[in-house]
């Protein structure tokens, strides 16, 4: 059995030449409404997973598309090189982890948001439900601490 097999989250790309797994569960989940991310995916937002960047096994070969972040640091989106889907993102601030686009992930894995950020960007048409974290930019936390308070 491969290592990419034994991993217990994956994700791939529609035509499945680009994947990537992780051994352990995301250490946070954020719906992101940043222009950057709607541009990207083609999406009003995208629902990303992040994960340790040093329990990923990936495999394929991709196209980065470089950008800088709203911190202003870069960050690097990573599209499938033969179906040109978005899989996943590394953003500089965000040591160490690794932002997987949610929707490509197989089951058992199951969507949980713990915010919406960049709401300052989100299109107008989307409603973000009442009682959900959100955040005009970028959230004030690290992996491993909690969410500050809901947005009101």
């Amino acid at each position: 059995m491969s290592d990419l097999m034994k991993n217990a989250f994956r994700a791939q790309c529609q035509c499945g030449q680009l994947s990537v797994s992780f051994t352990q569960a995301p250490v946070a989940q954020l719906v992101c409404h940043c222009r950057d991310c709607q541009a990207i995916s083609g999406l009003p937002y995208t629902n990303i997973a992040f994960f340790k960047t040093e329990e990923q096994c990936a495999q394929g070969q991709f196209d980065p598309i470089d950008m800088t972040g709203g911190s202003g640091k870069p960050k690097q989106y990573r599209r499938c090189s033969q179906c040109n889907g978005f899989l996943y993102a590394t953003v500089d601030v965000l040591t160490g982890l690794l932002g997987v686009a949610a929707d490509k992930l197989e089951p058992p894995f199951e969507f949980n948001p713990m915010a919406h950020v960049w709401t300052s960007e989100k299109a107008p048409e989307v409603e973000i439900p009442s009682g959900v974290f959100q955040f005009p930019k970028a959230p004030p936390f690290r992996p491993g601490k909690k969410v500050g308070t809901a947005a009101t």
